[in-house]
C-alpha cells in the first residue's frame, strides 16, 4: 500500500468519524447508499460540518472571517490539479493562534484527501463546494434580508449548493433539472428558517424578508421578540405556502436520479416536508420553541426507507403532491 493510499484511507476514516459523531439524522440516511457513495457523502458532510463550525464558533467575528477565507483558499487549491498531489495549505497558517478553539490545519489534512477524491470520482464541480463556504461567509456578514430574492440567494449558497453536490454523488441521468434541484434546497432551508424563528430571534437574526413581514404590518422588533399574533401567523402561513410550492418543484429531481440515490433523496424530502406540515398545522408553535418531528414520525420515515417492502409501497409522487400530479402510482411494480 502506497503512502498516498494510506493517506486517503486515513482521510476517509476521519470523515466517517466526523459524520458519525455529529449525531445528525442526515448521517443515518447515508446508509441507504452503496459503500462508495456513502463514503463520498461522509467526505462532503464532514467538509460542510467543519465549515459551519468555523462560522458558528465563539471566536471574534474578524477571526472567524479570516479562518473562512483561509479554509476557502485551501479548499480551492486542493480541488485543482491531480488527486495524487500532496495536500496544500494556503498562506497564513502561521497567523492562526496556537491556542485557538479550531485546529484548521488538522481539519484540512484530515478532510481534503477524501473530499478531493470524492469530487474527482463523482465529478462534483468545485464551484458548489466553494459556494458552501461562501454561504457560511455570507452568514457572518448579513442576517437581514430586504427582499425574497436576497433570501433566495442566501438559501442557494447554504442549501442548494450542498444539494447539487449530493446529486452528483447519488448519480443522475442528464440533463439534471437544475431549477428543481435549486428549488429543493430552497424548500429545505426555508423550512429550517421557519422552524428556527425563535432560536434565530434569540441570536439577533431575522431571515424572513422585510418586504414580506412589512406587508403584514410587522416590524423588526416583532421578529426579534416573537409572540402569538394574528399578523405573524399570517406571515408564517404565507411562507409555508411558498415552501410547499418549492417542495413540489423539488420532487421533480426524482425522475432523473439513479435508482441507488432515490431512497436517500426520498427520505430527506419526506422528512423536511413532514416538518413543514407540522409548522402549517400549528404556526404559533415556532414562536416559543424549535419545531421538530416526534419519535413516531422519525421512526416511521426511517422504517419506510430501510425496510424494502415498506419502501416499495411508498407512493410516488408523495401524497403531498397528489393534488397537483395525477395519477398517483406506487413503486410496487418498480425495481428498487
Amino acid at each position: 500500500m502506497t503512502s498516498d493510499h494510506k493517506q486517503l484511507m486515513s482521510s476517509y476514516a476521519a470523515v466517517r468519524r466526523i459524520s458519525r459523531r455529529s449525531g445528525s439524522s442526515f448521517y443515518r440516511s447515508f446508509w441507504l447508499l452503496p459503500r462508495a457513495k456513502r463514503d463520498a457523502m461522509s467526505a462532503l458532510y464532514a467538509f460542510a460540518r467543519v465549515t459551519d463550525d468555523l462560522g458558528d464558533c465563539d471566536e471574534p467575528l474578524a477571526l472567524r472571517r479570516s479562518w473562512l477565507q483561509w479554509w476557502r483558499q485551501t479548499t480551492a487549491m486542493n480541488l485543482i490539479g491531480e488527486g495524487s498531489q500532496p495536500i496544500r495549505l494556503a498562506d497564513g497558517v502561521e497567523n492562526i493562534p496556537p491556542n485557538s478553539s479550531v485546529d484548521l490545519v488538522r481539519h484540512a489534512t484530515e478532510i481534503m484527501p477524501a473530499l478531493r477524491h470524492a469530487a474527482d470520482r463523482y465529478q462534483i464541480p468545485s464551484r458548489y463546494l466553494l459556494e458552501i463556504i461562501d454561504g457560511v461567509m455570507a452568514d457572518q456578514q448579513k442576517n437581514r434580508f430586504d427582499t425574497f430574492e436576497q433570501l433566495e440567494h442566501y438559501c442557494y449558497l447554504v442549501a442548494s449548493a450542498v444539494g447539487i453536490a449530493c446529486l452528483h454523488i447519488w448519480g443522475f441521468r442528464s440533463p439534471l433539472p437544475m431549477q428543481a434541484a435549486v428549488d429543493c434546497g430552497l424548500a429545505f432551508q426555508l423550512t429550517n428558517i421557519l422552524r428556527d424563528v425563535s432560536e434565530d430571534a434569540a441570536r439577533g437574526r431575522i431571515y424572513l424578508p422585510r418586504q414580506h413581514y412589512e406587508q403584514h404590518g410587522l416590524e423588526e422588533d416583532d421578529l426579534l421578540n416573537p409572540r402569538k399574533d394574528a399578523r405573524l401567523r399570517c406571515l408564517l402561513l404565507d411562507e409555508t405556502r411558498r415552501a410547499a410550492e418549492l417542495f413540489d418543484s423539488g420532487w421533480r429531481v426524482w425522475d432523473s436520479l439513479h435508482d441507488d440515490g432515490r431512497p436517500m433523496f426520498s427520505m430527506m424530502w419526506r422528512t423536511y416536508r413532514k416538518l413543514l406540515q407540522r409548522i402549517i398545522d400549528d404556526p404559533d408553535a415556532v414562536v416559543s420553541r424549535r419545531v421538530s418531528l416526534g419519535m413516531r414520525d422519525r421512526i416511521g420515515i426511517v422504517s419506510h426507507h430501510f425496510v424494502g417492502p415498506l419502501y416499495r409501497r411508498l407512493p410516488v409522487p408523495p401524497l403531498e403532491l397528489m393534488a397537483v400530479e395525477e395519477p398517483v402510482s406506487t413503486r410496487g411494480d418498480e425495481p428498487v
